[in-house]
């Protein structure tokens, strides 16, 4: 029988020892093919769900044209102007709808590379940024963009009477949305800062002075009037959100 040497000993002994063994890697091309799926599931479904929102455009019009004032008159001044805009509603319909699939096909593919500790964090973000947006898309829809609608809609009421191209109202409309939807992304951009080790409650609750600076000069940009009241509401809402990551933040922390 052939002497086995120290160093095959060793060898052997790990082989078969508790220690796990450690799993290939998957190749460049399986990488880029698995991400071709995923990326063609997710058109596929953004074109299903776009399609849906084309056939309930009509629907969704009339909710956006119910938060204008009353006695306004939505005009079609180009030809296909109603058709354009139904697809841009259905377009922002279909992303809002398939976000949640899109974002699970994209963690999907991602999630696995992460380590345990990565995973505890990127799960919560994916699965809260879509939530988060919605809420503030909604919130906007009863709250911001009325108040904005009556704001210029009001001014010069008694000189002019109020007329306006469905094109440009849904695009405000929208705009408003989106801007808001994006805001109530705060907490997830805090959270991601302070995982990262950029940020903690500590710091957050000492730099409150600058947060709210910061909020003051962010709702005068994303508030498209210039009228104080609008602006701040959006600065507000920056403000409340900046204070509950704070407070979320350090009960996680403790």
């Amino acid at each position: 029988m052939k002497p086995i040497s120290t160093k095959e000993l060793d060898l052997y002994n790990k082989k078969n020892g508790s220690e796990p063994d450690v799993s290939p890697l998957m190749p460049l091309s399986a990488h880029l093919t698995e991400l071709r799926n995923k990326v063609i599931i997710s058109l596929i479904v953004l074109c299903i769900t776009t399609l849906i929102g084309f056939s309930t455009s009509r629907e969704i019009i009339k909710l956006l044209t119910n938060i204008a004032p009353i006695d306004t008159a939505f005009l079609q001044i180009k030809p296909g102007e109603f058709f354009f805009t139904s697809l841009r509603v259905a377009l922002f319909f279909g992303l809002g709808i398939a976000s949640p699939i899109i974002i699970w096909q994209l963690a999907s593919f991602i999630v696995p590379g992460l380590s345990s500790k990565e995973k505890k964090v990127a799960v919560p973000i994916l699965a809260g940024a879509p939530v988060l947006f919605c809420i503030g898309s909604v919130f906007a829809y009863y709250f911001v963009a009325p108040s904005m609608l009556n704001f210029l809609f009001g001014f010069g009421k008694d000189v002019i009477s109020t007329s306006i191209s469905i094109e440009n109202f849904v695009s405000f409309t929208l705009m408003i949305m989106a801007i808001c939807g994006c805001t109530f992304l705060l907490p997830i951009i805090i959270f991601t800062l302070a995982n990262a080790g950029i940020v903690n409650s500590k710091m957050l609750i000492n730099k409150w002075r600058y947060a709210l600076l910061a909020s003051v000069i962010s709702g005068a940009v994303l508030t498209p009037t210039p009228d104080p009241f609008n602006m701040s509401i959006v600065s507000g809402i920056l403000i409340a959100l900046y204070f509950i990551s704070w407070g979320i933040l350090k009960m996680v922390q403790k």
